[in-house]
């Protein structure tokens, strides 16, 4: 792709990476920046890469990977017309080699406001009140409708200091050089000499569209100060208009697209998309949902430029109509058709490469799957399919059965759905027919005193029931996080993996259901209610807390969780313990392993010479005494303001850490207690930070156990732990038969879970995620343990619950809310304290190890968007009406190091690590290059994106029994196979049941195969 963009055989400004969907376009990005910065890096000043995406949520996700330099970007959510005063708050652009910079077309291009914002005309003022005759005149025009005193203060705060004066210079020369806009300019500055309250329609008029005038000139004078060398467009089919329309949004971007510098230098634009074009077009599809025929002419119209675009398209048609009539005449005319296909495919390699999966794996599967899933309908069910029809009919609202068949507790769920509106149009004065539906209805509703106090809930719906048999049938719920990968010891688990689910629907309220049932059903099974707890209490127990009691620190041994201790982390490795076996280490195996290689710990403790409490013979402050008594240097972190004691400024906390560090100072401490060193073992292999030191230290070998960064990094990491911990669930599941020691049963339970393993894996891919592989050592670490931190505070989601009943004559539509943890929506948020979270850090938390383990999503999760690393499994709760957007929501979790991926890698390549005789710095790193060096094919398809073994990614399709959507599912299969023939046809509907019925005949689908017009890049190897 390099050479077709820079190279000396007739290369092109435009190049689409159009492979299927998850196969890490972004990657190839990364790739062509690095190459281009190379090529570039003599021959030119500054290097400015533009990245252009539909939203920052997308930006946040892959600016990171596509920084091969480590360089701070420079976001830039604005209007271009912005773009001079925000330059100038940088360092400056010139400043830099080479620059990143972010665009979203929904705010840079946007030019529909004909009058812009008061920040733009303020600085229009400033640019043009030297160019006019009358400056208070322009001052007045420009105000529009803001305020006197707002407008006075933007234009009085606002200076032309710093702004890139070669903008400055080409927006006067534009304005002067257009005749006809400079004389609008004067003669409109005539009409407002003086200031008025409201101005007649023969004033605001010409004054609107001068001002529009004036900002699109200032747009492209703007062009000049981005200087673009390479313009990355990702998921371009979102702002696709700017590629072929002639708005002034579109305008401005070409301009961008075909920049050419003084240097001699020309932009390259490279496009990012799995679905450039609407890749399949059937009758009945809505007209604004895009037409293939016409998207993929146009698409390649501009790929090979204004100037041979329209040709080649117009020979490209021409072309594709002729391979048509081909496949028309199969199996006849099968040796011409391949050849027609060959040459379509040389002219569209030209401008475009498209990878897939299906040919790199053994039985062209894709390693995809699709398990049965069992749907029933209960009485339940009918129960409220009743209730919810005689509502629907005493409101005289259309047929409600589809709405039934796709949520349970419709009543309880309605959103903005019209049911809702009519009801509250008719609650002031019901009609008697309405109310006595609505008591009827009423035992069909969640009940709050229920909910309360944690009775069972009926899943009241046969889809809500099956997944929920799936969830808890493996008791996904008695789980804090997603289980390792690759353990270090224990007993080997029987049964499928553990992963998360991501489920699709087409229904809006469905991931609110899908949230609440799930989550509450999770607490209430993870014993919650048994524990005498309220479903709606306020006050929540929180027993990892550093207060004083009655004079007495009464959190000190839980500093055993929160003190990243770096002699226990270095001495007492599972990982080490692992590398030494040839085979499966057992849980007893490993605890005495370490408890061996803690006796230079044990024995380095000095013995106190007297009792004082709670400091003398306290074991809490063991591993800090330990490490200062081995030489970690410990005790300037924990004095520090800047150490241990930054973590929090909550109550007491100070206060434990300041006896903590006067412990170790004085080593107040005696190793006479018999039970110190299992409660050490313990602490090695189950405290969050020194799991987390561990696991840091490993992505960043270039620091020592004891540099005071990576110890921080690992205490952020620690005190997110205890935010899990305290969480009220988590709580209820730890207490459960167990003694009262809080704090040991977290750390037990964290050994017992293999925590060590689980931070290694999300450690690893937790570099590639947030692009921090080239950052130096201290910035990696603190990188990926501020995205775990992230993801482990996230806190439970509030969803709204509608409370319908009848109150005197009329109806109350009350609310009460429900938590969503186990299970989430992907959407922003109100958590219990009111406060605001996004959409991006739900997204973050199911990309973690920890919870939600579900994630309920409309068409918003459908593209662009990650969701592979712990999940290998989609719910289709409503199947899509097309192929292409049923590979779209798979595509979401069959990604770059997925989960399915590393399951089969640790299956496949452990022994790589095991038995090795000396830890490896990383051992996914380790495993993955062995897997690659052991590939048959030249391509990193594998293992990085594929990988076989017993684990495949999911396809579950929870279908009611005899429904439309048996059938639908067979024909989106049957497509899948086929749609890749209709591929630049017009009618593709009509040639997809042709080529569905030459197969249902017996046709060799070796044959279809061989007409798959294929664009991967020339030396992929198509016979792996």
């Amino acid at each position: 792709m390099f050479d077709r963009l820079y190279g000396q055989d007739d290369p092109v400004r435009q190049f689409l990476v159009a492979d299927e969907v998850g196969l890490g376009k972004t990657m190839v990005a990364r790739g062509v920046i690095a190459r281009m910065i190379e090529h570039l890096w003599d021959s030119t000043k500054r290097i400015d890469i533009l990245y252009i995406c539909s939203n920052q949520a997308i930006a946040a996700q892959n600016l990171n990977r596509l920084n091969v330099l480590g360089r701070r970007e420079l976001a830039l959510p604005t209007r271009m017309t912005l773009i001079p005063l925000q330059l100038r708050d940088q360092t400056g652009l010139d400043a830099n080699k080479v620059n990143f910079i972010s665009l979203t077309p929904g705010t840079t291009f946007d030019l529909r406001s004909a009058t812009g914002v008061t920040q733009e005309r303020a600085l229009l003022c400033h640019l043009l009140r030297d160019l006019v005759s009358r400056p208070r005149g322009l001052h007045n025009l420009l105000q529009v409708t803001a305020g006197v005193d707002g407008w006075n203060r933007a234009v009085e705060s606002l200076t032309l200091e710093g702004v890139d004066k070669r903008i400055i210079a080409r927006f006067h020369r534009d304005v002067q050089a257009d005749r006809d806009l400079f004389e609008e300019l004067e003669r409109v500055c005539d009409l407002f000499p003086r200031r008025r309250d409201a101005y007649p329609p023969e004033m605001t008029q010409p004054r609107n569209a001068l001002v529009a005038r004036l900002r699109a000139k200032l747009s492209h004078a703007c062009v000049d100060a981005l200087q673009p060398d390479l313009i990355i467009m990702d998921e371009f089919q979102r702002f696709r208009d700017l590629l072929h329309g002639d708005s002034d949004a579109a305008i401005l971007a070409r301009e961008l697209f075909d920049y050419s510098g003084a240097d001699g230098h020309a932009a390259r634009t490279l496009l990012l998309s799995a679905t450039p074009y609407r890749m399949l077009t059937l009758a009945g599809d809505e007209p604004d949902e895009g037409d293939h025929y016409q998207d993929f002419l146009e698409t390649l119209s501009f790929l090979y430029g204004r100037e041979k675009g329209p040709e080649v398209a117009a020979t490209l048609a021409h072309e594709m109509r002729a391979f048509r009539g081909l496949l028309h005449a199969l199996p006849q005319s099968h040796a011409s058709a391949v050849e027609a296909r060959k040459t379509i495919e040389q002219r569209l390699r030209r401008v475009i490469a498209r990878t897939e999966r299906i040919a790199s794996t053994v039985e062209r599967d894709s390693m995809m799957s699709e398990p049965a899933i069992a749907v029933s309908v209960a009485p339940a069910d009918l129960a409220q399919a009743s209730a919810l029809s005689q509502v629907a009919r005493a409101l005289d609202a259309p047929e409600i059965i589809e709405y039934w068949k796709s949520a349970p507790y419709l009543l309880n769920f309605m959103r903005h759905y019209s049911l809702k509106q009519l009801l509250a149009a008719q609650a002031q004065a019901p009609t008697a027919s309405l109310c006595y539906a609505i008591r009827t209805a009423r035992p069909t509703m969640l009940d709050r005193e229920s909910i309360d106090a944690y009775a069972p809930l009926e899943p009241a719906n046969g889809r809500m029931r099956a997944i929920m048999d799936d969830m808890f049938g493996q008791h996904l719920e008695q789980n804090l996080w997603i289980p390792a990968a690759m353990p270090y010891y224990g007993a080997t688990p029987s049964g499928p993996p553990l992963t998360k689910a991501l489920i699709f629907s087409s229904w809006s309220m469905v991931p609110d259901a899908v949230a609440a049932l799930l989550s509450y059903e999770a607490e209430r099974r993870m014993g919650v209610g048994d524990s005498g707890r309220r479903y709606f209490e306020q006050h929540r127990l929180r027993p990892l807390q550093f207060r004083q009691d009655q004079g007495r620190l009464a959190g000190l041994r839980a500093l055993l969780l929160i003190y990243p201790s770096p002699a226990l982390a270095e001495l007492a490795d599972p990982l080490a313990v692992f590398a030494e076996q040839d085979a499966a280490v057992s849980h007893e195996a490993m605890r005495a392993a370490i408890r061996d290689r803690l006796k230079p710990a044990l024995d380095a403790i000095p013995h106190a010479t007297g009792s004082d409490g709670d400091t003398a013979g306290a074991e809490w402050a063991a591993p800090a005494v330990i490490d200062d008594a081995l030489g970690k240097h410990v005790r300037a972190w924990l004095e520090s303001s800047h150490g241990m004691r930054a973590l929090a400024s909550e109550d007491a906390f100070q206060d434990h850490v300041a006896v903590l560090a006067d412990a170790v100072k004085t080593r107040t401490i005696s190793a006479a207690s018999a039970d110190l060193p299992d409660l050490l073992v313990d602490v090695a292999l189950g405290s969050p930070a020194v799991c987390a030191l561990r696991a840091l230290k490993r992505i960043a070998p270039e620091l020592a156990w004891d540099d005071p960064r990576l110890l921080s990094a690992a205490a952020d990491v620690a005190w997110s732990f205890r935010t899990l911990f305290n969480q009220h669930d988590a709580v209820a599941l730890l207490r459960r038969n167990a003694d009262d020691r809080y704090w040991h049963r977290v750390l037990t339970y964290c050994a017992d879970h293999n925590l060590q393993a689980v931070l290694d894996e999300y450690a690893h891919y937790l570099v590639d995620a947030e692009g921090l592989g080239a950052r130096p050592a201290a910035e990696r670490a603190i990188g990926v343990a501020r995205a775990m931190a992230l993801a482990l505070a996230v806190r439970p989601s509030q969803i709204d619950v509608d409370d319908v009943h009848v109150d005197g004559d009329a109806l109350t539509i009350g609310k009460f809310q429900m938590r969503g943890r186990f299970a989430m929506r992907l959407a922003d948020y109100k958590d219990e304290d009111g406060a605001v979270a996004r959409l991006g850090g739900v997204r973050d938390a199911f990309n973690s190890p920890f919870r939600p383990f579900v994630l309920a999503t409309t068409s918003v999760g459908q593209e662009g968007l990650d969701f592979h690393p712990y999940c290998y499994r989609v719910y289709h709760w409503n199947l899509p009406g097309n192929p292409v957007d049923l590979e779209q929501r798979e595509g979401r979790v069959h990604r770059f190091k997925g989960h399915a991926v590393r399951l089969n890698l640790a299956e496949r390549q452990a022994a790589v690590v095991r038995a090795r005789g000396q830890v490896p710095d990383d051992p996914w790193r380790l495993m993955f290059e062995q897997a690659r060096s052991e590939a048959t094919v030249d391509t990193d398809l594998i293992p990085y994106w594929i990988y076989e073994g017993s684990v495949r990614v999911e396809r579950r399709v929870p279908m009611l029994p005899f429904s439309r959507e048996v059938t639908r599912l067979a024909w989106l299969k049957r497509s899948l196979t086929v749609y890749r023939l209709a591929f630049g046809q017009p009618r593709q509907d009509d040639l997809l049941d042709y080529l569905q019925t030459l197969a249902g005949d017996g046709m060799d689908s070796n044959l279809l195969v061989d007409l798959q017009i294929r664009l991967e890049p020339e030396s992929f190897d198509r016979s792996a």
